[in-house]
């Protein structure tokens, strides 16, 4: 249930993503334990994990991607 949130919530506000159902796909299973998670769903945003279906932490997430980098920053 919480993965069909996270997937709504992502299209709605207009983001592109791929799901991945690790019940079904060895490698996606493989490839969350490799990230030490063992719960679903995950979403992972520029190398940012957000656990659950959480609006507020995906919105930041995204938010984070989306703001443009420090020019003082080398």
């Amino acid at each position: 249930m919480a993965c069909e949130k996270v997937k709504a919530w992502l299209s709605q506000a207009g983001v592109d993503f791929i799901a991945h159902n690790v019940e079904t796909d060895l490698a996606a299973y493989d490839a969350l334990l490799a990230l030490g998670m063992r719960t679903v769903p995950l979403t992972v945003i520029d190398g940012r994990l957000v656990i659950g279906f959480r609006p507020e932490a995906l919105a930041e997430a995204l938010s984070a991607r989306r703001a443009p980098s420090d020019p003082g920053t080398p």
